[in-house]
């Protein structure tokens, strides 16, 4: 069945039955499809990355409460027609009836059917709406494409979609990207009344017991713009020879050069490509800015010289020396702080040792 890859009502590659593609509008495609000619394998491999990782928590749990396979993405894929939070693509088959207006999971409900499993693993498979032949699922979920490790889920309140993610760390990294007046994606704790509506007491006593939190971020994607992730932005520069990180740079240096003293500052272990990224615009498909920083509940690592992984410097510490002198930051909110909630005394020890070295790199290069 001939099959029409979407942004939003625009048609943008068409794809046969044998998985021959024809480019309908080039400046549309995701970026890791702009190419000269995109062939099946290229669409094939787009598709099954937009599918949440088997090795994200309750993956398993997730895609066995709706029946769909935990060894083909392709086939998740199709299921659920490649609908996502991140972003404004999706699938159309030749022969339905859906539409942008009628599916589209930014403005229609969403399933809250599985969000307690997406956080706590807890299935009850008679909630989660399925027809008869199983061939796709009847109630929208945004799990099924949304990306990372960590178990996160979904939820709309007041008309305003939030992700709410087990990770206490999100609250510290908040505060200190606060005093360094960086921009970043903001982090709340979950009150107990929001909590008390998707998951179970037990697991609340659990995740207390182990000194966790869950968290909410409010969305920074729209219908109109989009997440497009460096991973992303580094196969388009593959097909032209390109440097990927000197776009980055081109968008935004002073965004680039801050991630690049904030993730020094509290030792990020986990900056990979998919991490961090670009705003597009879906109107006329271009980078109109850089993202801004989000995803830190794998900071304040207490390992020392952690390598650098979005930049040609071999360490966090270089990179940040690097990139300090050029957006000179003010750290008198920093030193000035109390420790951040929820954080260790070992931790801060180690975020304000960090400031420390940067300062004295800045006093240096002034004098």
């Amino acid at each position: 069945m001939k099959k029409t890859l979407m942004i939003k009502d625009t048609p943008v590659l068409e794809i046969d039955e044998n998985l021959q593609c024809k480019i309908l509008d080039f400046d549309r495609l995701p970026f890791s499809l702009r190419k000269e000619r995109v062939t099946g394998e290229d669409y094939y491999n787009w598709a099954a990355n937009r599918i949440l990782p088997i090795d994200r928590i309750y993956a398993k749990e997730i895609l066995n409460a709706y029946g769909l396979s935990q060894s083909s993405h392709y086939d998740v894929f199709l299921k659920c027609r490649g609908f996502s939070l991140m972003d404004s693509y999706w699938i159309k088959e030749e022969d339905d009836t859906i539409t942008w207006e009628k599916r589209n999971l930014f403005k229609n409900a969403i399933s809250l059917s599985i969000v307690e499993t997406s956080l706590s693993g807890r299935t009850n498979i008679h909630s989660i709406p399925l027809n008869e032949s199983r061939k796709k699922i009847t109630e929208p979920t945004p799990e099924l494409t949304t990306l990372g490790v960590n178990a996160k889920a979904w939820i709309r309140e007041n008309e305003v979609l939030y992700l709410h993610k087990v990770g206490k760390n999100e609250i510290a990294a908040n505060d200190i990207l606060n005093a360094l007046d960086f921009k970043h994606i903001e982090y709340k704790l979950s009150t107990d009344e929001q909590i008390s509506k998707y998951i179970s007491a037990e697991r609340k006593g659990w995740l207390d017991g182990v000194g966790e939190k869950i968290v909410h971020s409010k969305i920074f994607t729209s219908e109109d713009k989009s997440f497009v992730s460096f991973e992303e932005i580094e196969k388009f520069c593959s097909f032209y020879n390109m440097d990927p990180i000197d776009v980055a740079i081109q968008i935004s240096s002073q965004k680039y050069h801050e991630m690049q003293v904030a993730d020094y500052i509290m030792n990020n272990s986990d900056r990979h490509t998919q991490n961090w990224g670009f705003i597009m615009d879906n109107e006329s498909g271009k980078l109109i800015d850089l993202c801004d920083l989000f995803d830190h509940d794998r900071a304040f690592h207490l390992s020392e010289n952690l390598r650098s992984q979005t930049s040609y410097e071999e360490s966090l510490e270089k990179s940040a020396v690097k990139s300090v002198g050029i957006i000179k930051p003010d750290f008198k909110k920093i030193v000035e702080m109390d420790k951040p909630e929820l954080m260790s005394d070992q931790q801060w020890n180690m975020v304000k040792n960090h400031v420390a070295i940067l300062k004295d790199v800045l006093k240096t290069s002034s004098q």
